[in-house]
């Protein structure tokens, strides 16, 4: 990944701040070729988003806490993403596997979900993570309220 490609990601992330969709955007220092941001999104709890330059990958790390990776809701978390990519869903929900690969990870319990861009897709990488995190925090909403109310403080209303 290139300077010019961690500046388009930087780009989408200000402007996701701009329009106030993320709140108290910081970026820390580049570690090990990562550029790391912090924001409040969909929650009051800061989420943390890392650009992996070696391996081309964006991720919102550990943005879903205590998910038992031999759980119900991890196994459907699991066929969410997959499905992602399925040619029935409308263009704007689904995910080209041409362009990008969903990635996901449970660490202790502490589930990240990225996206390895191809072809140097950065921007359309970006926009196509912000659109799924966004419709996994709905489909929890949905179906898993005492998740959310349990680990985000959203009301079971």
């Amino acid at each position: 990944m290139s300077i010019r490609s961690v500046a388009v990601v930087r780009n989408q992330l200000q402007s996701y701040a701009h329009r106030g969709v993320f709140r108290g955007l910081n970026e820390q220092p580049v570690r090990n070729g990562k550029y790391t941001f912090t924001f409040v999104w969909l929650g009051s709890k800061p989420l943390e988003f890392c650009i992996d330059t070696e391996n081309g990958t964006l991720a919102f790390r550990r943005v879903l806490p205590n998910v038992a990776r031999d759980s119900h809701l991890y196994d459907e978390l699991k066929s969410f993403l997959s499905a992602r990519c399925d040619k029935a869903l409308p263009s704007h929900q689904r995910i080209d596997p041409k362009r990008a690969e969903i990635l996901s990870v449970n660490r202790a319990g502490n589930v990240t979900i990225s996206i390895k861009v191809k072809n140097n897709q950065y921007a359309y990488g970006m926009n196509r993570l912000v659109n799924l995190v966004h419709q996994v925090f709905v489909r929890l909403n949905d179906l898993h309220p005492d998740y959310m109310c349990e680990n985000f403080d959203v009301p079971q209303e």
